[in-house]
C-alpha cells in the first residue's frame, strides 16, 4: 500500500498538548475523503474501540472484549468470523478500495459495537476525543510487530517474493518506522489514566492473561466469575486461538484481490512469542532498529519498558 503524508482535519489538543502540526502522519494515497468521513463518524454511546498497530495482539484483545460485551457467548464466537462480529474500520477502504465496505458493516452492527482500528489518535473519529466512549489500546515490542507484520503481508500478497531480511532492511532504512510506532503508542500511553482509555501490552497479556481479563472486565463493567474465567482462559489460549478458524482472519483473506494473495500462506496466529524476533532477524538488523527506536524514545522521554508496562507489578 503506497503511503503519503496526510494532514488530520483537526487535532486532539484537548487531550494532549504537543506540537501536532509537526506530528507526521502517513496513510494510504488518495485517502482524504475516507479520513474526512472517519473524522466526522457518528458514534453510539456504548461503542467500544480496540486500537492498535497491526499484529500487536489486536485479535486476541478483540476476542476477549467481544466475549465480555456479549455475555460470554462462546458458541456465537465460534460460529461467526471475528471480522463480522467486530469489524476493522479501515479494511474496506485500505484493502478493497471501497469506502462503503468500511462503514457499512459497522453501521449494521447491533449495540454494543466493538470496532477495530489501526489509525493513530488524530485520525480516529473526533467524537472519541470527548472521552465519552471506551478505547482499549494494545502495544507490542516494535520488532516483534514488524516480523509478524511481514508474514501477514506475505499471505495477503503485499510482501510475496521478498524475504524477511529484505523487507526489514527496507523498513529500517529511515527513522519513519520508529517514529510512527512510538508516536502511535505514546499518545495513548499519555492517556492511560483517563477513565475512558485502557492501555495494555501484548507482553503483559502473555505474562498474566488472567490479570488482564480482570482489568478489562472492570474497565467494561462486565464482571467475570471463576467458571467464566476458566472458559475465557482456555478459549483465549494460544493453542485454541491458533486452531479456531473464526480468529485466523480466513474471511478477511478470502476478500483480498491482490495478485499474489494466498500464493504463500502463513497462519495468522503464527508463533505468539515475546521477543521472537531475536531468532528471526540478524544481530545487525536488531541493533540498527534499536538505535532508531531509542532515538525516538529519548525525544519522548519514555522507555520501551514503560510503553510495554514491563515495570508494572
Amino acid at each position: 500500500m503506497e503511503r503519503v503524508q496526510v494532514t488530520p482535519r483537526s487535532f486532539p489538543t484537548n487531550l494532549i498538548d504537543k506540537d501536532w502540526v509537526n506530528r507526521k502522519h502517513l496513510y494510504k494515497i488518495n485517502s482524504d475523503h475516507f479520513l474526512s468521513l472517519v473524522h466526522d463518524m457518528k458514534l453510539r454511546d456504548d461503542d467500544v474501540w480496540v486500537v492498535t498497530l497491526p499484529k500487536c495482539g489486536t485479535t486476541w484483545m478483540q476476542e476477549l472484549s467481544w466475549l465480555l460485551l456479549n455475555n460470554f457467548d462462546f458458541a456465537g464466537a465460534l460460529a461467526k468470523d471475528q471480522e463480522l462480529r467486530s469489524p476493522y474500520l479501515e479494511f474496506g477502504f485500505a484493502l478493497l478500495e471501497d469506502v462503503q465496505q468500511s462503514f457499512g458493516p459497522i453501521e449494521e452492527l447491533k449495540s454494543p459495537r466493538l470496532i477495530k482500528s489501526h489509525l493513530p489518535l488524530a485520525l480516529l473519529p473526533s467524537k472519541l476525543w470527548e472521552g465519552k466512549h471506551k478505547v482499549i489500546y494494545v502495544f507490542r515490542n516494535p520488532l516483534d510487530h514488524w516480523v509478524s507484520r511481514y508474514y501477514h503481508g506475505v499471505t495477503f500478497g503485499a510482501y510475496y517474493g521478498k524475504t524477511l531480511h529484505q523487507y526489514f532492511d527496507e523498513v529500517i532504512a529511515s527513522d519513519d518506522f520508529a517514529t510512527e510506532i512510538i508516536e502511535h503508542a505514546h499518545e495513548f500511553y499519555l492517556l492511560r489514566n483517563e477513565p475512558w482509555v485502557f492501555y495494555t501490552s501484548f507482553e503483559r497479556m502473555k505474562k498474566d492473561l488472567r490479570g488482564v481479563i480482570n482489568e478489562v472486565s472492570r474497565f467494561l463493567n462486565k464482571p467475570v466469575d471463576e467458571q467464566q474465567m476458566e472458559k475465557l482462559l482456555k478459549h483465549l489460549s494460544f493453542e485454541e486461538m491458533k486452531k479456531n478458524p473464526t480468529t485466523n482472519h480466513l474471511w478477511e483473506l478470502a476478500q483480498i484481490k491482490h495478485i499474489n494473495a494466498r500464493k504463500e500462506q502463513h497462519p495468522f496466529v503464527r508463533r505468539g512469542n515475546v521477543n521472537g524476533y531475536k531468532d528471526e532477524l540478524t544481530p545487525e538488523q536488531i541493533e540498527r532498529a534499536n538505535i532508531s527506536i531509542q532515538r525516538i524514545l529519548a525525544k519522548k522521554s519514555v522507555t520501551m519498558d514503560e510503553l510495554l508496562l514491563q515495570n508494572d507489578p
